[in-house]
């Protein structure tokens, strides 16, 4: 009886619906209704009365087994929570990319706080940027409710507060407000005048306060500069100081901060001077999507030692006037080791020599002439001589030809291999002999074995296969191919034989793609297979197809297939079962005009017969023929069981059915038609219009 219970029990358990543990917040005060599955996250949120004051959290709170632990959104204080909403701040209003706002009352007055959440982190973050807005909107007259937060929003000029604005370290630029400011101006990427909210707006300027002459100035751009293209809103770009901000080109002079514009990166990653509107001093580049770039300007244009540096590489050297000059030193990181070596400029141009080690071997070492490779060089690929940035003259280089590795040999004209070119093993022995006309073969390639003998050889003329070409086994004693060309395209014998010589395949081609006679072989010379064919035209469309006969083998030499063909109609012949006995045939009385089609059983066994009468007529080569592949059945048409036992019988004249006919099962009884006799004929179907 217990062990009844138990089991009742254990099923009763299992049975049962899976009871997922309550969610954090069960049994607590919350302070705002739970707002499930918020439509910018999908996320719970959750306002809850702590013993410190207000709390909010966010987690996937409700989702059972799938439930996550909460992450703290904000703290509150002793607050009272008014109202939770969503605003559209970006100019893509999506509900998956809005604001989320809390309206909220702390000692007698309202406030307002914004926060983003941020699919690739999976958290919210609160909107410090947005706050001054948001203190105004809070603190201005008159009661705050959503719709007048939304509407007082909706006037802000477009900013992405999304993405954390980077410091500057320079207190006139961190102190600013952006959402305050006068707006100047919005300009198209080339820098002219633009209406706002246009689709060619993608920069506007704010000016905040002035010095003198002088007015702190910030651009603002829709387009990243680091390949991510549009972005969801615009985004400080730069702040300086101008004395003409009205215009694109504001003339800067004094301190400047540009931004980056990567799709979630807003730091600052280049600071520097300007004077009269142009670069002057030490200017520094540095993020993590930009690298590393340092050197000083004079009257906007690099001028002394500069320094470079990416995550792969690093160059330093000097500027005159904007230009390079002189030797700079470069190093590449390549796998585990490191190439180092040196460029040299004159007036901004690759002019003098160049090196690449690595590991203390040489990799490259040239000169340039003018920003082109010129004169002696050593490469990856090979040694030789350029001129004005292409081959010319002799040259060693690395070559693989199939898959084994070769030294080749060549004299270069302009870039184009000229004349003799040879490739060789490494044991110094020939690979390849070709003979080149500016870079298209033209005369003879010859392949070798590393022992010595030819593997293969033919004839190109003007970069076509032309004359013959053959192939041979790896002693070079055994022709395995043998094929003619005319000007890239088989035509005449093709062959290919077996490693023991014999042939394989004797393929006779004309006009590059039909093969008019084809014999294929056994390893042991026994004719497996023989046809032929030819071009002709019928309905004065030129076709191919088989046109005297087609002819098959058993490997022991015993017949398989054996018909005569007419333009690709077969006239009369056999095929062989593999014992010996016809599998078919089409006999012909020319005299007679007569013909019989049969087939048999592998016994031997007559399968079915079909007498034939007359022929048909065609038109090949504008001559009339005659064919017996279409002539009309005409006589009893029998059909046999495999016992010898008439299977079935039905009568033609001129092709066409006289009778029902009669069928009979294998002890000759007939089993069709019945009694009744044959079926009454189907009336043809009437047309409208006939």
């Amino acid at each position: 009886m217990y062990r009844l219970c138990l089991t009742a029990l254990l099923a009763a358990a299992l049975a049962a619906p899976a009871v997922h543990a309550a969610p954090f917040y069960a049994n607590k005060q919350l302070a705002h209704p739970l707002i499930a599955s918020s439509q910018d996250s999908g996320l719970d949120i959750v306002f809850i009365k702590d013993a410190d004051g207000v709390n909010a959290y966010y987690c996937a709170c409700t989702s059972g087994a799938q439930s996550t632990a909460p992450n703290m959104l904000d703290r509150f204080g002793t607050a009272e929570i008014r109202s939770v909403f969503y605003a559209s701040l970006d100019r893509n209003s999506d509900p998956e990319h809005q604001t989320l706002l809390v309206l909220l009352r702390a000692g007698g007055k309202p406030g307002l706080r914004a926060y983003r959440y941020h699919d690739s982190s999976g958290t919210y973050r609160r909107l410090a940027d947005l706050q001054p807005a948001l203190d105004r909107i809070a603190n201005a007259a008159g009661p705050v409710n959503a719709a007048r937060v939304k509407a007082a929003l909706a006037e802000l000029a477009p900013l992405d507060y999304s993405v954390a604005r980077g410091k500057s370290g320079n207190p006139d630029f961190d102190a600013i407000d952006h959402t305050a400011g006068t707006v100047i101006g919005y300009y198209t990427l080339d820098g002219q005048r633009a209406a706002a909210g246009s689709k060619q707006a993608a920069i506007y300027k704010k000016v905040f306060k002035q010095q003198g002459p002088r007015f702190l100035t910030a651009s603002y751009t829709l387009y990243s500069d680091s390949g991510a293209g549009e972005l969801p809103n615009y985004r400080l770009w730069q702040l300086t100081w101008e004395t003409a901000p009205q215009e694109f080109d504001g003339k800067a002079h004094g301190p400047s901060v540009i931004y980056s514009l990567a799709w979630d990166d807003n730091a600052v990653i280049e600071r520097g001077q300007y004077a009269a509107g142009k670069r002057s001093g030490m200017w520094v580049r540095s993020g993590m999507h930009e690298g590393i770039s340092k050197g000083a300007y004079v009257n906007g244009l690099r001028d002394g030692p500069w320094h470079y540096e990416g995550p792969r590489y690093s160059e330093d050297g000097v500027y005159r006037n904007g230009k390079r000059e002189g030797r700079w030193t470069v190093t590449n990181d390549a796998a585990e080791d490191e190439a180092t070596g040196f460029d040299t400029y004159a007036d901004g141009q690759l002019n003098g020599p160049q090196e690449r080690t690595m590991g203390g071997k040489l990799l490259t070492r040239g000169s340039y002439v003018n920003g082109s490779r010129h004169g002696p060089w050593i490469t990856g690929e090979g040694s030789g001589a350029y001129a004005n940035d292409v081959r010319d003259g002799p040259w060693t280089l690395s070559y693989k030809d199939g898959d084994v590795a070769t030294t080749l040999h060549a004299t270069f004209v302009q870039g184009k291999k000229h004349g003799a070119v040879t490739a060789y093993y490494a044991s110094g022995a020939p690979r390849l002999r070709d003979r080149y006309n500016m870079d298209v073969l033209d005369g003879e390639r010859i392949r070798y074995a590393a022992h010595g003998a030819v593997l293969y050889k033919a004839t190109y003329r003007n970069g076509q296969l032309d004359g013959r070409g053959q192939a041979f086994d790896d002693t070079g004693q055994v022709l395995r191919l043998d094929t003619h060309w005319v000007m890239g395209k088989k035509q005449g014998l093709d062959s290919r034989f077996y490693a023991n010589g014999k042939p394989e395949r004797l393929a006779e081609i004309e006009r590059g793609q039909l093969v008019v006679h084809l014999r294929e072989y056994a390893q042991d010379g026994q004719l497996i297979n023989e046809i032929r064919r030819c071009f002709f035209t019928e309905y004065d469309r030129e076709r191919n197809d088989v046109c005297d006969y087609h002819r098959m083998f058993f490997a022991n030499g015993k017949p398989q297939y054996d018909y005569v063909f007419q333009f690709g109609e077969r006239q009369e012949g056999r095929s062989w079962y593999a014992n010996g006995k016809v599998q078919d045939e089409l006999l012909v009385d020319r005299a007679a005009d007569t013909s019989v089609w049969n087939t048999y059983f592998e016994s031997g066994q007559l399968k079915c017969t079909e007498p034939r009468k007359g022929h048909g007529r065609r038109t090949v080569n504008g001559q009339q023929i005659l064919s017996y592949g279409s002539a009309n059945r005409d006589g009893d048409s029998i059909c046999y069981h495999p016992n010898g036992q008439v299977a079935s019988i039905r009568s033609y004249r001129n092709r066409l059915a006289v009778d029902c006919g009669k069928q009979f099962d294998d002890t000759g009884k007939q089993t069709a038609p019945g009694p009744e006799g044959c079926p009454p004929k189907k009336k043809p179907h009437f047309i409208f219009g006939e």
